[in-house]
């Protein structure tokens, strides 16, 4: 006996962008509080790694921002922009981060003198060596 082919119904396009849009706005809310999550936890990691790992100290900031990625690409924010007819985006601009390194050197080459950034530089490392050698003598001598 033939299967009797099932047509697949075709959503009435306002119900569906009432869906869409309710979808959006839920992921919106998940992906803001990921993002306050993010903030304090992201820090944390970056001070910790600071001050335990003197080789690899982004370990596990670096780590985070993967777990970020992926939370990212679970809640899929802009994945109903593929149901734009108009044709794709392109976006050739500036990214923010080359925003943010322009800024940066402009900001440093203004008010930043060189010898001193390298000083303290140098000092917070210096620091920082310190107590991840005072931490690591603790954890030898347990």
């Amino acid at each position: 006996m033939a299967e009797k082919e099932v047509e697949k119904e075709q959503p009435n396009p306002r119900t569906e962008l009432v869906r869409d849009t309710i979808v959006l706005q839920l992921k919106l809310i998940v992906d803001g509080i990921r993002d306050l999550a993010l903030m304090p936890i992201c820090l944390f990691a970056t001070i910790f790694g600071l001050i335990v790992h003197r080789e690899r100290p982004g370990r596990y900031t670096y780590r985070i921002l993967s777990y970020g990625r992926l939370s990212e690409k679970w809640i899929g924010l802009f994945d109903d922009a593929e149901k734009d007819q108009l044709g794709p985006l392109e976006y050739e601009g500036e990214k923010f981060d080359d925003i943010i390194v322009k800024a940066q050197n402009a900001f440093e080459s203004k008010y930043v003198d060189p010898e001193k950034k390298d000083f303290l530089v140098k000092k917070l490392n210096d620091a920082l060596n310190d107590i991840n050698g005072k931490l690591n003598t603790k954890k030898a001598s347990k």
